[in-house]
């Protein structure tokens, strides 16, 4: 990716497994100056409301993604 592009990703939980991996990640975009689309709606990393909307919704993500976790994790647990 370079300056100027915008990296698409239909939704967040395609692109990092956690908080602290979305966070990273998005930094690292906004250093490299690129802009992250999710679901159609266009992350801007330098307005507070965006950072906090990113946050949320990759709190949410790292959330569903547990719930898959245990779920099928259950499935297989002897009682």
């Amino acid at each position: 990716m370079r300056e100027g592009d915008t990296l698409v990703v239909p939704k967040l939980d395609r692109l990092a497994r956690s908080v602290p991996d979305a966070r990273a990640i998005a930094e690292q975009l906004e250093a490299k100056g690129v802009k992250l689309a999710l679901g159609g709606s266009v992350y801007d990393p330098s307005d507070p409301m965006g950072k906090m909307f990113f946050n949320i919704l990759a709190t949410f993500a790292e959330f569903e993604s547990d719930l898959i976790r245990m779920r099928s994790l259950s499935r297989y647990t002897v009682i």
